[in-house]
Order: structure tokens, then C-alpha cells, then sequence
């Protein structure tokens, strides 16, 4: 919070010396000391609407996660969403890519073999981009694949290299279905 009010206060004061005045037409103040304070005031309302609004929206989405519900986006591969349920579904297709995935790296082939084999056989990740280290190693450490429905693991949406503490991550055993064994995907 503090450097979003560093940020709108900047860009306030560029503003104003550019001789630009931020008027509000639904909350309108005035550059007395008690319009400083109102303006203060709803900046704040508005803060706290925001925040309290992604804790809200965070709850709902704990709530279906923990029914094992897809949360939007895109699923992983090997995964489709079922359209009535909202639950992952296997795709056949996909889900053979990824047993070979596991398989490979099981057996001792490196990441860069197995992304040059992919890629040389037109297997494409969701998105459908060619393979590259970030999306093989986002494979191997995905739980669904041995069937555990996991969410809220990592902090942040960009940063997924820092696992959230166990207490907040939800991981539900047969969750979703399956596409490799609980003993692969451990020693992978």
C-alpha cells in the first residue's frame, strides 16, 4: 500500500506541475485542507474495497479448488476441463506426451535431449509453443500428474520458484485423474 500512495502521489505532483488537476466528478474535492482530507479519505476507501475484494475473490477460489474444481486458465498438459463439471479430464493425446516426459527423465535423459526430442517430433506445450527448460521442468514438478489436485503452491503469479508454506497450499490425493503413477512421479 504505501508504494502504491509513493506512486499516485508522484504521478499526482507530475500532474500538477505539468499543470494538470485531477478532478473526481463522483467524489469531488476542493484544495482546502478538509478537501485534502476527503480526497485522503476515499483513496483509502478505495484501497480497502480493492484489497478486501482479492481476499474475497482468493476465498472462492480456495473453495472450489477444494471440491477440486479448475480455477480458469489454462490447464496443464495432458489436461483438458470438462465443460459441466469444471473438472480436468484426461487428453489422451497430451497425457502420452507427458508419460514420455516422465519417462525419459526417469531414465536418466537430460533435459535438453528430451526438449530437442519433443520438439523434433511437433509435440507443442498447451500454449503451443515449442519446449524449453522452464516448461519440462513445470511438468516434472506438477503433482496433478500423480493424480493429487494442488492450488495456491507458489508465491506469486509470475514467481514460481518460491513455494507458498504447506499450511496455505491445498493438495487433495485423487483429485484429478491420473496420468502417471504416484511412484514415477517420485522418482522423477
Amino acid at each position: 500500500p504505501l508504494r502504491a500512495i509513493l506512486q499516485k502521489d508522484l504521478t499526482k505532483s507530475l500532474l500538477g506541475n505539468s499543470g494538470v488537476r485531477v478532478v473526481s466528478v463522483l467524489e469531488p474535492t476542493d484544495d482546502t485542507p478538509e478537501g485534502e482530507l476527503m480526497e485522503g479519505m476515499f483513496e483509502l476507501l478505495a484501497q480497502y474495497y480493492s484489497s478486501n475484494l482479492g481476499r474475497e475473490v482468493m476465498k472462492g477460489f480456495k473453495v472450489r479448488a477444494k471440491k477440486c474444481l479448475h480455477n480458469g486458465g489454462e490447464p496443464p498438459l495432458g489436461y483438458d476441463v470438462d465443460p459441466v463439471t469444471k473438472k480436468l479430464v484426461i487428453n489422451a493425446g497430451e497425457a502420452q506426451a507427458v508419460k514420455s516426459i516422465f519417462e525419459m527423465y526417469i531414465s536418466g535423459v537430460g533435459y535438453n535431449t528430451i526438449i530437442k526430442t519433443l520438439n523434433e517430433r511437433g509435440i507443442h506445450t498447451k500454449a503451443g509453443n515449442e519446449f524449453g527448460k522452464n516448461s519440462l521442468h513445470e511438468i516434472i514438478r506438477n503433482k496433478k500428474y500423480a493424480g493429487y489436485f494442488t492450488y495456491n503452491q507458489w508465491n506469486g503469479k509470475h514467481n514460481r520458484h518460491k513455494a507458498k508454506p504447506e499450511s496455505e497450499i491445498i493438495c487433495i490425493p485423487d483429485g484429478c485423474p491420473a496420468i502417471i503413477s504416484e511412484e514415477m512421479f517420485n522418482k522423477a
